[in-house]
């Protein structure tokens, strides 16, 4: 694997966060809540890969950038799942929140600091992909519509699961492969950067079928 391909990659991931913003944001006051949720947490991963490209070009430390977004992206991404589950364990949902936000405050301030907060990542990866899984009973359980391929939320959810049931056991080796193999991670976070294409590229469907469901709100076949 090669530099030039890992630059690539991050340089479609930034497109597509973007592309991904600007969709959400079209017809903002139409817009479900998810919706507007998703485009904030793409708007701050676009962000932060910009905040990337300035502190690597100017020789400055970027792992602390990457992990405050990480902690700040938590909340939009949280209350998606609230929302797009009415609401139903927003005690449970509340209580994971504060639990990861202390955790991931302390990890960044006193064990691996300008490390690559690998605890964080591996932390949220775990959370989402449970909410995910419980998103996907939930749906099934209660089936709100015949088509769920129509359901906006089903293709958000569906790139959540894919990007963190990927990436997940990068985190969990990203420290041995460091401190142990002297890894630089190249290839591994060209992976990662892969596995996020596909989730934006999962999501736009998702975006395309909301935007279809605001101008033709007699396909998108809402709650019988």
């Amino acid at each position: 694997m090669t530099l030039e391909t890992y630059l690539l990659t991050f340089k479609i991931q930034t497109v597509l966060a973007a592309l991904v913003t600007v969709l959400s944001f079209i017809y903002f006051d139409k817009r479900q809540l998810e919706v507007k949720l998703l485009g904030l947490t793409f708007l701050l991963s676009f962000l932060n890969d910009q905040m990337a490209d300035i502190l690597a070009l100017r020789g400055k430390e970027v792992n602390v950038a990457s992990t405050i977004y990480g902690i700040v992206s938590f909340i939009p991404l949280s209350l998606l799942y609230d929302k797009a589950l009415n609401g139903r364990y927003r005690k449970g949902f509340t209580i994971v929140a504060i639990l990861y936000l202390m955790f991931a405050i302390s990890n960044l301030c006193f064990v691996q600091k300008v490390e690559i907060n690998t605890y964080n990542y591996t932390f949220s990866a775990i959370v989402f992909l449970f909410y995910s899984i419980l998103y996907f009973y939930r749906l099934m359980v209660d089936l709100p519509v015949q088509h769920l391929h129509r359901v906006p939320m089903f293709w958000f959810n569906a790139g959540m699961l894919i990007f963190n049931a990927g990436t997940l056991f990068l985190y969990l080796f990203t420290t041995y492969l460091v401190e142990v193999l002297h890894n630089d991670l190249l290839i591994y976070w060209t992976f990662h950067n892969i596995m996020n294409v596909i989730q934006l590229l999962v999501v736009m469907i998702g975006l395309w079928q909301d935007l279809r469901n605001i101008k033709s709100p007699s396909s998108s076949l809402l709650e019988p």
